[in-house]
């Protein structure tokens, strides 16, 4: 599998609009080992924070000097950012290497224009409990119109602080 992001901010022909979702989150949940022999996940570190052109999200490449191996049992769950470069290293064992993926995003990040919607009588069919979890994927809470300056302006915000990541 070629380097690539999961970032596609105009949508795309592999995706579509679903993933022009400004924030996201890929879960990779491995059912089978990867090892150094068996299809090992591929990342270039630190690649999401990248502002150069070669970082543009549509960019797909065979290899980087810089990729890291990641291996793990399994069982184990990879967070990636979405636009953190990745791929898979070649399987030369004769083992499978399946995983299950899902991306999950802050309801107020939808994509930038209407999605199809989930299926109502599939969600009727969830739990209680975890039926509010699933809300429209259309939802956005954007302010296009934002003034640069208001007379109400926060003075702070819990969500961007760097003491949020203190322990």
């Amino acid at each position: 599998m070629a380097i690539h992001t999961d970032s596609q901010p105009y949508g795309s022909e592999i995706f579509g609009m679903q993933s022009s979702a400004p924030r996201l989150v890929r879960v990779l949940y491995y059912l089978d080992d990867l090892t150094p022999q068996c299809a090992p996940l591929k990342v270039i570190p630190f690649s999401h924070l990248c502002l150069h052109s070669d970082a543009n999200p549509y960019k797909r490449y065979e290899s980087h000097p810089e990729e890291l191996m990641l291996t793990c049992k399994a069982g184990s769950a990879v967070v990636i950012n979405q636009k953190l470069f990745h791929g898979v290293f070649p399987n030369h064992s004769k083992n499978s290497r399946e995983l299950f993926a899902v991306s999950y995003r802050p309801a107020w990040a939808g994509p930038i224009v209407d999605v199809p919607d989930n299926d109502p009588e599939k969600l009727a069919q969830l739990p209680d409990t975890v039926r509010p979890l699933f809300k429209s994927l259309n939802t956005r809470n954007i302010d296009f119109y934002a003034k640069n300056r208001t007379d109400n302006m926060p003075k702070e915000a819990s969500g961007l602080s760097l003491s949020r990541w203190s322990m």
